[in-house]
């Protein structure tokens, strides 16, 4: 139990008041303390940064003050974390609210600073905390103008100047993002130091403060004070001692609202120390300007504040009684301080984990959490990484263990299929798989064949299996914006990010994120298709560079050079991993889109960026286009988007209908790569717009599975209840049904060749999807939805395959598609 709360620390008016105060901090200590601090003031805080809590607002309040009421104060040095706890207005008319019985008026408790600041910065971790420094007399006395009164008081041993630590916000808002940087401007803000030899600060920088620093991520320093052992100022506290922080001197260069500052700190804990805010209700400055002559000018009260009656104190100091004091100081608040050498149990999670170091930060290395897992200790966070790990310890052999255990068993054999658009002609496609073999085996030997058969002759005929195994898998589907497949879970995780991030000038957070492992089966020139239609037939070698220059090296033949480079290189070079997904917003869908004519006036920072990444250029050249009115025809979704984009004039009924789409269809979509693209990252964000580094907690969820990821990128849109777009895939009667993946609107951005493609897939089994990689060879004719899609000649690239966890591990060990 603390040695510093006691009921002694405070003089009451009445042994009854001191018997109340007693009562409630056992009362404190009995029911809300459970051995720790930390988490106690986390719950006060959250409750108190919640405005749906606002009627407890006034008994957690009276919680603080009892705890202040009981502290002890003592000098405080070197570097402290901090966080506000709670914002309270000014009460102006407190004194005619008391006479009617009340502590508070009825325009104090609208609480609209607290209001505001919780739904802006409560828990942004814009303030970090403060510092406390030795300081010289000399600097004292220039500071206070030599105040008598200040300087009779000055200890070395007792006496600091201060400043305060603040932090940009993870992800802010328009609102939060303009925070530091005003502050910055108004208050002088600089840079945090790093050395002791750093100018430009009142005080004496210690080496070992600002080793302590270290466990505080802030970036921007400033706002001074002095402070010194005192008695608090707040007439409820009856003269209490406190360790007192006066911003208010005009030497310290207080800009507006510190120019009626004044903190006050007790110790209640090991390396814990609660404040109260203390504002002045009269004579305050608010702010001061400087005249042309060089003399500034207060607007307002300049502190310390002299009456008539001061001034005749001054020239007769002799006989005058101490009056009160004329500022009407009032609570304002509580903040929170902390010793970093408790950091890590500062930033815990039941106490304040929005406040830990983030990736990039001075103290995340410090403290350890680079080197930890990232959410281990993250209630919620570890739940979403363990949401798709399969755990089979008893199977140590993936390539035929598997058989031991009887769901997997089932999973790895069994089809999930649907009658083929051509009906019998495909016939049972069961029957290619072995006895004894997995599907994934079965593919693995298909492909084979296939690589023995075209490699020296490129020819779709060689693809017939796959292509009827495709026509006969089933369409995934978007169930409340969730990808499903139709297996027993129909997913591979389940997972909501913990970060949050901007889309658009909106604050976003991934949610309902899946992702599965990506494997090339097979690659075929596509453009064979569009120069030769008939199957049975050969493309002249003229048509097919650089086919032609392969088929003079081997006596005339077409062999498949893209399967062969794949196989042989290309896989060894390129990290793709396999695809993700996560839900959409209509606001989202509708802005990825939108063909409209006047894309640049609805959307100006994202066309920028189409416009400044040159591999986007393709894009770009459509929301050029669309300006120029170069197709006729309205594109597929124009209909609800002629009332304007969302964030300009979209009526009600179109937002609707896109809330309703992307619940029921769509899914956002990203390729994503293993850490071998790490190398590259400066030249990936120069190829793709959108190549980004996931979010820490979503990297956590893969990699408590067989094969992390480590960047997304080359984004789509994925679709559900779709058409096949290959007249190879469906029959006379019959169009197949398939999920695509669109790369191609204009908003969507990224590099060539991404933007002719447009994928679609199937599920084979369960958790086990194969999918057709398909080109526009109409390299020439620009895309729009209103287009036929016949025209833009898509044609069959290659297959491929995506993975849940377990057939990973399978396809790891039998070494599909692998780099093994």
């Amino acid at each position: 139990m603390t040695t510093f709360l006691s009921s002694r620390n405070f003089t009451p008016r009445s042994s009854d008041e001191q018997q109340s105060l007693s009562n409630a901090l056992d009362a404190i200590l009995k029911n809300d303390y459970q051995g720790n601090f930390f988490a106690l003031l986390g719950m006060y805080q959250r409750i108190l940064a919640d405005n749906h809590q606002r009627q407890r607002w006034p008994e957690i309040h009276k919680k603080l003050d009892t705890l202040f009421k009981c502290g002890t104060a003592e000098v405080i040095s070197g570097p402290m974390i901090g966080i506000p706890v709670s914002i309270r207005d000014s009460d102006y008319f407190k004194e005619a609210a008391q006479l009617l019985g009340k502590n508070r008026s009825l325009m104090a408790n609208i609480e609209w600073m607290a209001t505001a600041w919780n739904a802006t910065y409560a828990d942004t971790g814009l303030w970090m905390g403060k510092t406390f420094e030795p300081v010289s007399r000399d600097t004292v006395a220039k500071k206070t103008a030599n105040d008598a009164k200040t300087m009779s008081g000055y200890d070395p041993a007792t006496v600091r100047i201060g400043r305060n630590f603040f932090r940009e916000p993870p992800d802010p808002n328009a609102l939060q993002a303009i925070g530091l940087p005003a502050l910055t401007q108004l208050w002088k803000l600089k840079d945090r130091p790093m050395r002791p030899d750093t100018t430009g600060f009142d005080c004496e920088l210690r080496a070992e403060n600002l080793a302590k620093e270290k466990a505080i991520p802030y970036s921007k320093t400033g706002g001074y004070f002095l402070c010194n052992m005192g008695t608090s100022v707040v007439p409820e506290m009856n003269g209490k001692k406190v360790y007192q922080l006066n911003y208010r001197w005009p030497g310290l260069g207080p800009v507006y609202p510190m120019t009626r500052l004044i903190d006050e700190i007790v110790r209640i804990d090991d390396g814990i120390y609660l404040g109260q805010l203390v504002f002045a209700t009269h004579h305050y400055s608010l702010g001061a300007f400087t005249l042309p002559d060089g003399h500034a000018l207060s607007i307002g009260d300049s502190y310390p504040y002299h009456s008539m009656i001061d001034n005749i104190k001054r020239i007769f100091p002799v006989g005058w009684m101490d009056d009160g004091d004329p500022y009407g100081y009032q609570n304002n608040g509580f903040f929170l301080m902390v010793d970093p050498a408790f950091a890590k149990a500062f930033y815990a999670d039941d106490a304040f984990p929005q406040l830990r170091p983030r990736a990039g930060e001075i103290g995340y290395n410090e403290l350890g959490y680079a080197q930890a897992a990232v959410i281990s200790s993250e209630p919620e966070a570890a739940k979403t990484a363990t949401a798709g790990v399969q755990n089979w310890p008893e199977i140590t052999d993936w390539t035929e263990g598997w058989k031991k255990d009887a769901a997997l068993n089932r999973k790895f054999t069994t089809f999930i299929l649907e009658e083929s658009p051509k009906g019998a002609e495909d016939g049972d496609v069961t029957q290619l798989r072995q006895d004894g073999e997995s599907i994934l085996q079965m593919l693995q030997r298909i492909s084979a064949e296939i690589s023995a058969q075209s490699n020296p002759q490129d020819n779709l005929k060689y693809f017939e299996k796959l292509n009827r195994l495709f026509r006969r898998g089933v369409a995934p589907v978007v169930e409340n914006g969730l990808f499903q497949g139709h297996g027993e879970r129909g997913y591979n995780v389940r997972a909501d990010s913990r970060e949050t991030a901007d889309w658009y000038g909106e604050t976003t957070r991934t949610t309902g994120f899946d992702y599965y492992h990506g494997a090339t089966l097979n690659l075929h020139c596509g453009f064979a298709e569009t120069f030769c239609p008939d199957t049975d037939a050969k493309p002249g070698d003229d048509q097919l560079f650089p086919g032609r220059l392969a088929g003079l090296a081997l006596g005339g033949s077409t062999p498949n050079v893209l399967n062969l480079v794949w196989h042989s290189i290309g896989k060894y070079i390129f990290p793709w991993a396999g695809k993700s997904y996560e839900k959409i917003s209509g606001r989202k869908l509708s802005m990825l889109l939108d063909e409209s004519g006047d894309l640049a006036e609805r959307y100006p920072e994202r066309v920028h960026q189409l416009k400044t990444h040159i591999a986007s250029a393709p894009h770009y050249a459509l929301v050029e286009k669309n300006k120029a009115h170069y197709w006729d025809a309205e594109g597929v979704y124009a209909q609800h988007l002629k009332s304007g984009a969302w964030d300009r004039g979209m009526s009600d009924e179109d937002k609707a209908f896109w809330e309703n789409e992307a619940a029921q269809h769509w899914v956002d979509g990203s390729n994503i790569q293993d850490k071998r693209l790490v190398a590259a990252d400066a030249l990936m964000r120069i190829a793709d717009m959108n190549y980004r580094v996931p979010d820490a907690s979503l990297q956590a969820v893969s990699e408590s599975g067989p094969s992390p990821f480590a960047r997304q990128g080359y984004i789509f849109l994925g679709v559900d209840d779709r058409e096949s777009i290959l007249p190879m895939n469906n029959g006379s009667g019959k169009k197949k049904k398939v999920f695509q993946f669109h790369y191609r609107f204009p908003m969507i951005g990224g590099p060539v060749p991404i933007g002719f493609c447009l994928d679609e897939i199937v599920e084979i089994a369960d958790g086990l999807y194969l999918g057709q990689l398909i080109y526009s060879t109409a390299l020439d004719k620009p895309f729009h939805s209103s287009v036929d899609p016949a025209e833009y000649r898509y044609q069959l690239f290659g297959y491929f395959l995506l993975l849940d966890d377990a057939w990973q591990y399978h396809r790891l060990a039998i070494g599909l598609d692998t780099l093994n």
